[in-house]
């Protein structure tokens, strides 16, 4: 029998991805060749692996099971390359990782911590929207993301894993001299004719397609968190995003001039802040030990935001029962 390691994969991709196409786009091969690959497994095998339909590519109730077990065999591959990486008592490989703005700060650090200990590891940073981030894992162009994310996205990218690391809200900081400071909670009646500053993410922009009545009353939008600061700071504008903007973010949490409120209901929604990555492959130490270290510092600056009274963590206002 001379099945392949590739035929493996291009079975799991084609499995979770329920399209001949899709699982070609990620094993980076062209439809034709994956096609082939799968014909003459099959053939090999001597039973069917999928249906195709209009609809889509599913396994086979022979399928599903073999599809497991070439998770199985996958899985173990890649700890028989972890384990051989022990034996040199270093870590090695390439890890490319990606973020939203809010941690940027916290994975610099990391990543130069990380790199010191390993320096054997080629490693790649960079920052973008968490949508941006996600259709990038999913294309394999990244081995990790940074992201806030919803069910929605769960559902949409069935081939990613997520792992929830926490849980935040949308806030509006205002100066703490802002009329506004005093609330315990923002209301859409409360933001009309507020001049307001926004991050330039599609949550955000969602987010406030919800106050119809405000869509002639923000300034601008972008991409530049400094600029937000400033703005906030300097009473020039209020500013509607992520609090985990505010809890993670090195400039942002060490202001001092601001106070985040909470919205209240029915605009008082949870979103998901975690990492992302790709299910057809299984985690290589490299990433396994980074994502470890990140766990811990995340967990370690929650504990100390909760517990440092003059932190501006501690001035988001009460949490609205709904």
């Amino acid at each position: 029998m001379d099945m392949t390691i590739e035929q493996l994969k291009y079975i799991v991709a084609i499995a979770r991805s329920g399209s001949l196409k899709a699982a070609a786009a990620e094993q980076h091969v062209t439809l034709p060749a994956l096609s082939q690959a799968l014909t003459n497994l099959e053939r090999e095998l001597n039973i069917s692996l999928f249906s195709r339909s209009r609809t889509g590519t599913t396994p086979t109730e022979e399928g599903k099971k073999l599809v497991r077990h070439a998770e199985a065999v996958l899985e173990k591959l890649q700890e028989f390359t972890d384990e051989a990486e022990t034996y040199t008592e270093s870590l090695n490989g390439e890890l490319k990782i990606a973020s939203f703005p809010g941690p940027m700060q916290i994975l610099v650090e990391l990543f130069a911590k990380f790199r010191k200990r390993h320096p054997n590891i080629k490693a790649s940073l960079f920052e973008h929207t968490s949508q941006h981030i996600m259709r990038k894992v999913a294309a394999e162009a990244v081995d990790i993301g940074l992201v806030i994310y919803t069910e929605k996205e769960v559902q949409k990218y069935r081939n990613l894993v997520f792992k929830r690391l926490l849980d935040g809200h949308m806030v509006t900081a205002v100066n703490n001299r802002h009329p506004l400071a005093k609330e315990k909670f923002i209301t859409e009646e409360m933001l009309i004719k507020q001049p307001i500053v926004l991050y330039n993410d599609a949550y955000i922009q969602a987010f406030m397609r919800q106050f119809k009545s405000l869509q002639y009353d923000i300034l601008f939008t972008t991409n530049n968190v400094q600029t937000i600061r400033n703005m906030v700071e300097n009473e020039t504008a209020i500013n509607i995003g992520f609090d985990y903007a505010f809890r993670t973010d090195a400039e942002l949490s060490r202001s001092k001039d601001i106070t985040l409120l909470h919205f209240a209901p029915p605009f008082y929604q949870t979103y998901a802040f975690g990492y992302v990555y790709h299910g057809n492959n299984t985690l290589s130490r490299v990433a396994k030990t980074f994502l470890h270290e990140l766990e811990e510092t995340i967990i370690a600056k929650e504990e100390a935001h909760a517990h440092s009274a003059p932190d501006l963590y501690t001035h988001i206002k009460n949490t609205p029962v709904i």
